[in-house]
């Protein structure tokens, strides 16, 4: 009876215990033994993505429009001598421009900027200058009735500072060093009431310009604000004042009357200035 228990009770432990055993083996979490595989995890993590938040490069263009200050200059004939000139007074002119450039920083950008300004004259009909002795040339009495016309282009490397690149307006200062060249002429070759020295009579001259292109050194400053209108396109505004250098050229007088002759002379102008006031489009390069 009792061997008959013990067998009873021996195959209830096999059914229902050896399974149990052999599930809690399979299912248990390692210990972590010595002897256990070590189970390794691969972790895949996303790549590295790069933002670059600001440009490197940049191009940019504008249009304007400005005045040239009053100038002053000298003047000279070789059959007569030296006068002086002053008060030159020019029309409005026109001018476009295109540059381009880097970012050193978010707040400092250094470029290369060309300039053009549409020929201009003084004051249209009339050359609207003074002179002072005209004595030793008096041929060339009425040489201020003769309106100048100056054509200038410059190339500039500037500098430019803003205040405030990550928001929506941000206002700039600026300057910088180049070179401007210069084209000087007459717009128009005939001139009235000559003083001519070997009599009193009223003459009719001509006057014919023989080259004016000339080169001087150039500055300028610059402020305004850039106005963000998307990612990476600005609307530039501002205000810009040149120092354009000295501009000359030569010329021949020619005259009729009692002694006919002809005389060759020159004109210039010293401390060029130009007050500008300009609207562009910046478009930065990823």
């Amino acid at each position: 009876m009792y061997t008959r228990a013990v067998l009873i009770a021996s195959s209830i432990l096999l059914a229902y215990g050896t399974p149990s055993a052999i599930a809690a083996d399979i299912y248990a979490p390692s210990s972590g033994g010595l002897k256990d595989p070590a189970i390794q995890q691969e972790v895949l993590l996303p790549e590295a993505v790069v933002f670059q938040e600001y440009a490197e490069w940049y191009i940019r263009g504008d249009v304007g429009v400005g005045r040239f200050a009053d100038m002053d200059g000298y003047g000279s004939a070789v059959t007569g001598g030296n006068f002086a000139v002053g008060g030159l007074d020019f029309d409005n002119t026109l001018s476009a421009g295109i540059g381009f450039g880097r970012y050193l920083t978010p707040n400092i950008r250094i470029g290369i900027d060309f300039d053009y300004r549409q020929p201009t004259s003084s004051q249209a009909t009339n050359g609207n200058f003074t002179a002072t002795n005209w004595s030793a040339i008096p041929q060339l009495t009425n040489l201020d009735t003769i309106p100048i016309e100056l054509t200038t282009k410059s190339i500039m490397l500037n500098a430019v500072y803003d205040f405030t690149p990550h928001r929506r307006w941000s206002p700039y200062v600026g300057g910088g060093i180049g070179w401007a060249f210069h084209s000087m002429d007459f717009n128009g070759s005939t001139y009235t009431n000559d003083v001519d020295p070997f009599d009193t009579a009223s003459e009719t001259g001509t006057v014919n310009s023989s080259g004016g292109n000339s080169n001087s050194f150039a500055a300028n400053l610059m402020a305004g604000v850039s106005v963000s209108i998307r990612q990476g396109l600005f609307v530039d505004v501002g205000y810009k004042f040149s120092y354009l250098g000295d501009a000359d050229m030569d010329f021949n007088v020619s005259h009729t009357g009692a002694g006919g002759y002809s005389s060759k002379a020159a004109i210039g102008f010293d401390d060029i200035t130009t007050h500008e006031f300009k609207i562009g489009l910046r478009y930065d390069l990823y």
